[in-house]
């Protein structure tokens, strides 16, 4: 009963008894429908114009597209056209700057004819003078009514004096012929006048094979070289103190502020460095390099004079050492420095004669073991000092007499054993704090260098390596007690614990060693890589080459590469010991370090020379099957075309830029070709001439200039590159291709 009673109630809702109610329903219903289609209907005709809108966006962006492509493509032919321009600028400048250097080695040989004219036109005047004067005792001897013996004396006297007054040259540098016997000579004196530090040698010209190395100087025993360093009064005219005492004051505990007036690199603003590696000095260079020469040379005069009856120095012939690299423009101020000194009486007197670094550490190397070597055997001298290296590759030609081979390899780099000193001072930083070594070094530099020296004396001359319980202690009471002074109340505190004396133990040392010496030898490796020939001898000079841990690991490291590693007796003198041989030689004519002058002055090449580069690769352009995986391609860029005229022995630079920053090595490698152009280093025809290492320390800087130079002699032809940043060098030599006349 109440299933059906529930149906007769469904029924009654479906089906009102009302027809019009129902319509009435169905109607409200189809309006909403309608109403949502319409709303449907409006937003399909939104969403057709809103894709119609983006479909035009989306042709105006790629339009867009078109047009950035376009610029694109027009921005990197501008690039190319800026590059070609740039490349175009930097050959001009090159030529320019070629220009602008033959012109003034042309200025620097008319001044110095000019200065040879007035020499010898002055000469000529002292001549006739002097055979006026002699006429005159002549004729008056002639006019009396009697004629001696005494008479006839004097003529002959006169006689003598007008000939051994002939016309002298001026001076011609280490090497040359110097036949004119200088009779009045009696002592030969090698200065080895260096950045960091100075020493002399001498001997007797009647017993040249006795020369002493001088190791007394002013409050400094036992040392064959002194400091290069002035202290000046307040108004910087007058040296107060030089050498030693002018750099190492004895510790004070006085709240002091040091006016520093001291003095020292000025060698350095001489030569080609760049200048940021030249100090800035109070005064000019100049004044400070002939006011430490006239210093020492009245050391010089107290010391010979104690040896032999001499009081001046007309009576010493003066050897002084210069860097390799000096030009005749450096070498003319070095010699108007020491006439301003008065160590000699004619500024172009024959008393004082020039010799490379170079040319005098060979001298003495070869005089003290490369007799014992074959001809034409190829050594190399590691000259090793406190803030220059030089790696020097020669030949020895011939050994009665002892003559040398002109320079196959060279390398130049400012990490001597100051460096170790650097580290030292960066340990210090560390315990002390930059701040107050800093103050030390403004305000009481001389006491700061004192410090320095304390720890060279202490610590790193002898350091050898194999005692591992070696150590140094830096008692800062007795050695430096200003710098307590300038550090912080915590540091104090940590060093009133450790009794003032910081403890530098030998993992520490031999760290600061390692740094440099693993330096060193990565450089002669690089040497002997550059190097066609095998090196028979390998020599250590310089100040560094005394210690016995450097010593040790050149000789591990290069025993089976080199036949013989030699320390000669005294490495720090060697440069003033091999001055005062050359010197001694020059009387009797028998040193010659270089062959007979060129009578050669030009050569037409026969080759295209250039070097092998890394460029971008141009799809365009190169060939596909040239590409690398590194999508970059070799090229050749050609440097000097045959049929160049060039004159002998003159240097061709280019300047070139490298932009990996993290770089720290690389190559050059030289081809030539008879063609006289070419595009690949791998042509037919192309033959390579050889490869010059080189590094790049200074990986900081982005865009790394270097110099490229190139000059052809009569042997050979000498590759260089220069850094143009830090002033490193290497240099190379090749043989000429062997059907180059």
């Amino acid at each position: 009963m109440t299933s059906e009673h529930s149906k007769n109630n469904s029924s009654e809702n479906l089906f009102p008894d009302k027809p019009h109610e129902v319509i009435g329903k169905l109607g409200i219903g189809f309006n909403k429908l309608n109403d949502k289609l319409i709303n449907l209907l409006e937003e399909n005709q939104s969403l057709k114009q809103q894709y119609k809108i983006l479909q035009q966006k989306n042709q105006e962006i790629l339009r867009i597209n078109e047009d950035i492509n376009e610029k694109h493509q027009e921005t990197l032919r501008i690039n190319e056209d800026l590059n070609k321009k740039y490349q175009e600028i930097l050959h001009i400048n090159t030529n320019l700057k070629e220009k602008l250097q033959e012109k003034d080695e042309k200025f620097e040989k008319l001044q110095q004819n000019i200065l040879n004219l007035e020499k010898h036109k002055n000469e000529e005047l002292q001549q006739l003078e002097m055979f006026y004067q002699n006429l005159e005792k002549n004729l008056e001897i002639l006019e009396s009514d009697e004629i001696n013996e005494n008479y006839i004396k004097i003529l002959k006297e006169n006689k003598y004096n007008y000939i051994i007054n002939e016309p002298t040259t001026v001076d011609k540098g280490p090497g040359k012929d110097i036949s004119r016997r200088c009779s009045d000579i009696k002592v030969v004196v090698g200065l080895d006048f260096g950045t960091k530090y100075s020493g002399f040698s001498y001997c007797h010209v009647d017993d040249k094979q006795n020369y002493v190395t001088n190791e007394s100087w002013p409050e400094l025993l036992g040392q064959f070289r002194t400091n290069t360093a002035l202290q000046y009064d307040d108004e910087y005219c007058n040296v107060v103190y030089w050498g030693f005492p002018a750099l190492a004051e004895r510790p004070s505990r006085r709240n002091k502020i040091q006016k520093n007036k001291t003095v020292e690199l000025f060698k350095l603003h001489l030569g080609n460095l760049p200048d940021n590696l030249k100090p800035k000095l109070p005064i000019d260079y100049k004044k400070a390099i002939t006011d430490y020469l006239r210093e020492i040379g009245k050391f010089i005069k107290i010391i010979v004079s104690e040896h032999w009856e001499i009081s001046c120095f007309d009576c010493i012939l003066l050897v002084l050492s210069i860097p390799a690299e000096y030009s005749e423009k450096e070498k003319a101020i070095m010699r108007e420095c020491v006439y301003n000194a008065d160590l000699i009486s004619d500024k172009y007197s024959e008393k004082l004669q020039f010799i490379t670094e170079c040319d005098a550490t060979a001298i003495y190397c070869m005089k003290n073991a490369l007799q014992e070597h074959a001809i034409g055997m190829t050594f190399m001298v590691v000259n090793c000092n406190n803030n220059i290296l030089d790696l020097i590759t020669r030949k020895l030609i011939r050994d009665k007499p002892l003559e040398l081979g002109k320079i196959t390899g060279y390398i130049k780099d400012f990490c001597g054993s100051e460096s170790i000193d650097k580290e030292f001072i960066k340990f210090l930083r560390k315990k002390l704090g930059n701040h107050a070594i800093d103050l030390l070094i403004e305000r009481c530099y001389v006491q700061y260098q004192y410090m320095v020296q304390e720890f060279c004396q202490h610590a790193k001359l002898p350091f050898t390596g194999d005692d591992m319980e070696f150590f140094y202690e830096l008692d800062i009471d007795e050695v430096i007690p200003i710098l307590l002074q300038y550090i912080n109340k915590e540091t104090r505190e940590i060093m009133e614990e450790n009794e003032m004396v910081i403890k530098i133990k030998y993992d520490d040392i031999k760290k600061m060693f390692d740094l440099v010496i693993d330096r060193i030898i990565h450089l002669i490796h690089i040497q002997l890589s550059n190097n066609q020939e095998t090196c028979s001898v390998l020599f250590l000079v310089g100040e560094f080459s005394e210690n016995k841990y450097f010593q040790k690991r050149i000789k591990q490291e290069f025993q089976h590469k080199v036949q013989n590693i030699s320390v000669p007796q005294t490495p720090t003198a060697a440069i003033s010991r091999g001055a005062v041989i050359y010197g001694s030689y020059i009387d009797s004519d028998l040193n010659k370090l270089e062959k007979y002058a060129s009578i050669i002055h030009t050569r037409v090449l026969k080759y295209t020379y250039g070097i092998k580069f890394l460029s971008d690769y141009k799809e365009d352009v190169d060939p596909p099957q040239r590409k690398n995986s590194d999508g970059k391609i070799y090229k050749f860029r050609t440097l000097v075309q045959r049929g160049t005229e060039v004159e002998i022995g003159k240097i061709l630079s280019f300047e070139y830029f490298y932009g990996l920053t993290n770089q720290t090595s690389a190559k050059c490698e030289v081809y030539y070709t008879r063609e006289y152009s070419a595009e690949y280093p791998d042509e037919p025809g192309m033959k390579s001439l050889g490869i010059i290492n080189f590094d790049f320390p200074d990986t900081r800087i982005n865009n790394r200039s270097i110099y490229f130079e190139l000059s052809f002699n009569e042997m050979e032809i000498t590759v260089s590159v220069k850094n143009k940043t830090n002033g490193q060098l290497y240099m190379t030599t090749f043989d000429h291709p062997i059907d180059v006349c």
